[in-house]
């Protein structure tokens, strides 16, 4: 035989769908019976973590909890100084909901992410119990992973001739996420100018990942653990100080694929506590928790027809195929800046102590050779005020959606009717005070864009040189099956049909799919088709 052909098996995923859904989950955090009474809530904060997400038909169930803290100032206070309580509500919420999906079923690859839009509280008449509504938004999305058998490539000798109808595609499949965790027992001192600690108030771990290593046995990751810290002094006053790479930190996964050409994809949550050591040190106590995605990425050549010529005779047997082909991926950093405006519920700032922004709401159009993205960030931020009552100086204000943005992002290859998967978070954010009621917002952010093909195809999963039908062919043949072999090939070799296979080797019908092993004896009765 002229014709040489490569099969492989391919691992591919195609997108089925995503979405998201809003709700509101309420509760109630009650106050211990040592606590003192509350005088006003400074603010309730909250943490989502997701237990376990599955696809199931036409949607994806999520369980999990949000974890809430409370700030507040005592109602009573001594001496001029007020007391400030931080009481933490481990698992306050539970929740266990769904996003529709329609299409998604069970078993299928799910990518999931809770993101708090806005908590409210309100303080009950016996300032011993908070109640708190905390709206929330779901986003799933579902795709299907699929184990696919193509031939790759074919060629013929010469003098023979083939004619190949081909494209190459970019694809990309989740080989296994890994999981594993990194303690933190960290020691970190204040500068030297700083006031001694008395009280933590509020401590900001943000772990940031800065490179991912991959050889044959493991991946590393390498990190900085960024903290932030509110505090009150021993006289009473509220400081704020910034630790930068408070905690490099590197850990490794196996790489139980023992393939070097892949991507991965790492998460990293903190999960920390800071416990004061003395005036001018605390501890951070805990573990970063992490997820690696590894993802297999290739470019392969899929043929849709094949046709011989110069005395090569082909047949070739198509199986319609989905799957998603990677045109782009880029990673861009822009700027956003807006003025936001103290509303008369807000008493006036003298100082911001820390702050926080969250791209929660965006939408964008895949356009030619570019990505036009349009959204807002939301801003929330810590500050002193000027109050005529100076014992109640620290305040918390929301301001949700309050920087608008747009960003072309320019990606060569894509065109509209391409999925964009994108994702927006903020890097940088800087307050500066114009006057006590107005402050300037100066945002960095950055954003991370995949643009994927839906690809829906017959391609050719297999192929076989058939030889000249001869002149006076036997009743029947016998043959041992070898590795390559199919019973669709073999009937095409022979001449014959596949039932007609089945009808001489009725216990072929007894295996799953059909399937043979090397080995096997066949008898093909040779009959004409």
């Amino acid at each position: 035989m002229a014709l040489n052909v490569r099969e492989e098996i391919l691992h591919v995923e195609s997108l089925v769908g995503e979405n998201s859904a809003q709700t509101v989950l309420q509760t109630t955090l009650d106050l211990s019976s040592s606590a003192p009474s509350i005088g006003r809530v400074v603010w309730v904060r909250g943490t989502a973590v997701v237990n376990d997400a599955a696809a199931a038909s036409d949607k994806v169930n999520l369980d999990g909890y949000i974890d809430l803290t409370l700030v507040y100032a005592a109602e009573d206070f001594e001496d001029g100084s007020v007391s400030y309580q931080v009481i933490p509500y481990r698992q306050a919420i539970a929740f266990s909901d769904y996003v529709e999906v329609i299409g998604a079923e069970e078993g299928m690859l799910v990518h999931t992410k809770v993101d708090l839009l806005g908590i409210e509280w309100e303080l009950q008449a016996d300032q011993r119990a908070v109640n708190v509504d905390v709206l929330v938004q779901f986003s799933a999305r579902v795709k299907q992973q699929s184990r696919i058998q193509a031939v790759t490539n074919a060629s013929v000798k010469p003098p023979k001739k083939l004619a190949v109808d081909e494209e190459i595609f970019t694809i990309e499949s989740l080989l296994k996420p890994v999981t594993t965790a990194l303690g933190v027992n960290q020691e970190l001192i204040l500068p030297e100018t700083a006031e001694p600690i008395g009280f933590i108030l509020d401590c900001q771990a943000k772990p940031e990942i800065e490179e991912a290593i991959i050889n044959q046995e493991q991946i590393t990751v390498k990190g900085n653990l960024n903290v932030h810290l509110i505090y009150v002094d021993e006289n009473g006053n509220i400081h704020s100080s910034a630790f930068k790479n408070a905690f490099p930190y590197t850990v490794s996964v196996p790489n139980e694929s023992k393939v070097t050409d892949l991507k991965v994809n790492p998460e990293v949550r903190a999960e920390i506590k800071a416990d004061l050591n003395a005036p001018n040190s605390i501890s951070l106590v805990g573990d970063l928790r992490f997820k690696v995605d590894l993802i297999e990425s290739k470019q392969v050549r899929l043929i849709f027809d094949l046709t011989g010529s110069g005395g090569c005779v082909v047949e070739s047997r198509t199986e319609p195929v989905m799957l998603d082909h990677l045109v782009n991926e880029k990673v861009q950093q822009a700027t956003a800046q807006g003025v936001l405006e103290l509303s008369g519920s807000y008493p006036p700032i003298r100082e911001i102590v820390g702050s926080e922004g969250k791209v929660l709401n965006y939408d964008f159009r895949v356009d030619d050779d570019k990505v036009l993205v349009e959204g807002s960030i939301s801003i929330e931020f810590a500050y002193l005020a000027y109050i005529e009552d100076e014992h109640k100086p620290l305040y918390w204000a929301a301001f949700s959606n309050a920087v608008p943005f747009q960003q072309v992002i320019a990606i060569g290859g894509v065109q509209p009717g391409m999925i964009a998967e994108l994702e927006i978070a903020v890097t940088n954010l800087k307050l500066d005070l114009i006057n006590r009621e107005t402050i300037e917002a100066d945002i960095t952010y950055r954003s991370r864009l995949k643009v994927t093909e839906p690809v829906q195809r017959d391609v050719v999963v297999e192929a076989i040189e058939v030889p000249p039908l001869e002149a006076e062919p036997p009743t029947v043949t016998y043959v041992f099956v070898h590795e390559a072999d199919t019973l669709w090939k073999l009937s095409r070799q022979y001449h014959t049909s596949l039932e007609t296979i089945l009808e001489a080797n009725s216990w072929l019908r007894e295996r799953e799919q059909q399937r043979l092993m090397p080995g096997d004896k066949l008898c093909i009765p040779r009959k004409v088709w």
